[in-house]
């Protein structure tokens, strides 16, 4: 339990996440678009406030740039339509979001880097702390090996924005091991590892349907490979699929997947889902499959397993956690995913002892309650100095 002391030095931080499609999940608003850095923030956020944390938020909105209060939040909207990715538009999308910053006069700003809130604390002697959201911010090679087809022109902005944030930042948060050692081993510096933190729902093993269902849930962008998800229907037509997710920023992307997906009986394209109903998909789904080239640690597995839900994965697993703690399993091919997921699928017994060592593993790790301590202790000490 946290002394009055500790409160009493609370009530004098004030942090500000730049966040920038948080809004809808900030207003209770549907969205056509949740990423997981969003998730992070804003339930890293709810959590400081009930510890005394002054808090503000800097997100894309709609209309006039404005201020407002939402549960005790100060957000401050920048408009959308004047601050994309475009070569044109970056000196202006940075200046928007150092108007707000500015506005928001915060002790601390956390970010999970590339939009350069870094050089704009460096210049107002404020404090950085970078939030490393993916392995691949920590890793060149990982991303120059996996994504190379796609045009340099979509990183060079944001490869530049990510290597300031993490070389100015008072401090970096990582996620998992891996992320610690490429981070001191690709930049010399030390990471602050502090698992992911969620609002644990539940207590006992939900009601699975049957025939089980077969869920994927993330971001639709090429580096999640979802289409990777729909031809796994394809190949396996006895199971049930749904599929979950926005478009990302692209939507000829998206309208491809989502045509694909129509085409397969066994396939229920949800599209996305408002953030506080996703639990229940997660309750009644048998398997989470995960595509993706690199995560860091997705907020989809803790939520697998918090519903007691075993992950196959292609290529993610943070800190060999499926394999080591009996969590599910990494594929490291596509043929591979399809003989993991038909074991799965035909093995009840196996899906409940990996759903069980899930929940137990999550209880244990990411229990937001506990581990809200550790950004406690972090943010008063960035904020000391």
């Amino acid at each position: 339990m946290m002394s009055k002391q500790t409160n009493r030095s609370n009530k004098s931080v004030k942090v500000c996440f730049v966040a920038l499609g948080a809004y809808p999940l900030l207003a209770g608003e549907n969205t056509d678009n949740i990423i997981g850095p969003d998730v992070h923030q804003v339930i890293l956020a709810k959590e400081l406030i009930k510890h005394d944390f002054k808090i503000t938020f800097i997100t894309y909105g709609e209309g006039e740039a404005s201020v407002e209060y939402i549960n005790g939040m100060e957000i401050i909207k920048i408009q959308e339509d004047v601050c994309r990715l475009r070569v044109l538009n970056i000196i202006s999308k940075v200046f928007h979001i150092w108007d707000a910053m500015r506005k928001a006069n915060a002790r601390i700003y956390v970010h999970t880097g590339g939009v350069t809130t870094s050089l704009f604390c460096r210049l107002t002697r404020k404090k950085f702390v970078c939030d490393i959201a993916s392995d691949a911010l920590v890793n060149r090679e990982l991303v120059t090996t996996k994504i190379r087809e796609f045009s340099q022109s979509k990183f060079s902005f944001g490869t530049f924005g990510n290597w300031l944030d993490i070389t100015l930042a008072d401090a970096i948060i990582v996620q998992n091991e891996y992320q610690k050692k490429m981070l001191k081993k690709n930049f010399g510096n030390d990471g602050f590892l502090i698992k992911m933190p969620f609002p644990l729902a539940g207590q006992g093993m939900p009601e699975k349907t049957n025939p089980p269902i077969v869920l994927w849930v993330g971001a639709m962008a090429e580096v999640k490979q979802p289409e990777l998800f729909v031809r796994l229907a394809e190949v396996i037509p006895e199971a049930r699929f749904q599929m979950i997710g926005g478009h990302s920023g692209n939507q000829e992307f998206y309208g491809r997947i989502k045509a694909k997906s129509k085409r397969i009986p066994n396939l229920d394209f949800v599209g996305v889902i408002p953030f506080n109903e996703i639990n229940e998909y997660f309750s009644r789904a048998s398997i989470l499959v995960n595509t993706s080239m690199f995560e860091g640690f997705p907020h989809a597995f803790i939520q697998a397993w918090m519903h007691y839900v075993p992950v196959v994965s292609l290529n993610a697993d943070p800190d060999e956690l499926l394999c080591e703690k009996g969590l599910g399993f990494r594929s490291k091919t596509f043929d591979q995913l399809i003989e993991d997921v038909k074991t799965l699928l035909k093995d009840e017994a196996l899906r409940e002892e990996m759903g069980v060592n899930g929940r137990k593993y999550v209880e244990r790790e990411h229990d937001i309650t506990h581990i809200i301590r550790e950004y406690i202790e972090l943010f008063n000490h960035v904020g000391e100095f």
